[in-house]
């Protein structure tokens, strides 16, 4: 069977490599991982490459699948423990955070800064929402007045309930001692910025 040079100067069988894989699965970051792990296994397998260099493709598959899997896999229960409400209440999924930049909005209706900047919000997360997803921890004093305060200012997003534990600890975690604040993370789950107030720099962020 014909051989052939590989880059590092080893000769290889002549073998076809795995196939690419749908579409869909390449912008997949589990499709990817798949394939990473597939492909890196049988090349270091079907060559001839020397026993070190063997181990080194496959550890530094396994790394890359392991990157993949923690943007992948980010569990948002792990930040909201209790969930995620309507303004009326409701269970909201927290798979609806999955895939997407989260902005954690720290706010409350009595805050006169807050009311100026919530309608601005507002209009940016509805221009945004196949991107961004938004959290409000709510400040208020009463879950009644949390709720009106969704309503009134018709919030697209969801909100931990009041007063949850999640949603202290997020805020007290961040540093969080005035709002209104937004914190954004990214889809794995860590924080990008404290100042997503500056929404020309979200929207910057949000187009990488």
């Amino acid at each position: 069977a014909p051989r052939r040079r590989s880059v590092a100067g080893h000769a290889s069988a002549n073998t076809n490599p795995p196939p690419l894989p749908e579409p869909s699965a390449r912008t997949s970051p589990a499709g990817l991982m798949s394939w990473t792990w597939t492909i890196t296994r049988a090349s270091a397998a079907k060559s001839d490459f020397p026993t070190p260099m063997k181990s080194f493709l496959a550890s530094l598959s396994l790394l890359v699948c392991a990157t993949l899997a923690t943007a992948a896999d980010f569990d948002w229960k792990t930040r909201f423990p209790q969930g995620l409400v309507d303004d009326a209440g409701k269970t909201v999924d927290l798979a609806s955070l999955k895939g997407k930049t989260v902005a954690v909005y720290c706010s409350a209706h009595w805050c006169p800064p807050c009311r100026a900047f919530t309608p601005q919000l507002v209009k940016f997360a509805n221009e945004h929402k196949a991107k961004l997803a938004v959290v409000f921890i709510s400040f208020d004093q009463s879950q009644e007045k949390m709720f009106g305060y969704m309503k009134e200012a018709k919030m697209p997003w969801s909100a931990v309930p009041f007063k949850s534990a999640g949603g202290q600890a997020s805020a007290k975690d961040q540093g969080v001692t005035g709002i209104p604040t937004l914190l954004v993370y990214g889809q794995d789950g860590q924080l990008l910025t404290k100042n997503g107030r500056d929404l020309a720099g979200l929207e910057k962020l949000l187009g990488k």
